[in-house]
């Protein structure tokens, strides 16, 4: 078992190159959670008198590191003229919200999801904080 400052590691959950564990002292009145790296490089200790306490920090770390880890989704708008596939002809307009990391994974996943050609024009935009206003959006495309 390993051991760090006293206290015994009895728990630990891996998240990417980072390992959380849990500590307990030999009288099992005192406990900790520990960020650890490389297998031995214990930091940023949190202490608790109470195992339930201990264990919920030991999931929350894990988890909020988890959050950390997963891409960031934003809104984008996107407004694409509907062509008709023999002569490019626009015959009308489909607008919406597709959720993506970047500008380009955005006009990806319209064209995947909503269909388009080279013919057909595409018009992406990251919506900002304070939300969107359509009327000002579909003056672009038209």
């Amino acid at each position: 078992m390993r051991t760090n400052a006293g206290y015994t590691i009895t728990d630990s959950v891996h998240v990417g190159d980072v390992e959380f564990v849990l500590g307990e002292q030999e009288n099992g009145k005192q406990f900790v959670t520990w960020e650890c790296k490389a297998g031995n490089d214990y930091c940023w200790g949190h202490y608790f008198d109470s195992i339930t306490a201990v264990k919920l920090d030991l999931l929350a770390r894990a988890r909020h590191a988890l959050e950390g880890n997963t891409p960031t989704l934003k809104p984008y708008f996107f407004c694409m003229t509907i062509c008709v596939m023999r002569t490019g002809i626009a015959i009308g307009r489909r607008c919406g919200v597709v959720f993506a990391d970047s500008r380009e994974s955005a006009e990806s996943t319209a064209w995947e999801r909503f269909g388009g050609n080279s013919a057909c024009k595409l018009w992406v935009e990251e919506v900002p904080e304070d939300g969107y206003s359509y009327t000002a959006y579909k003056s672009e495309i038209m």
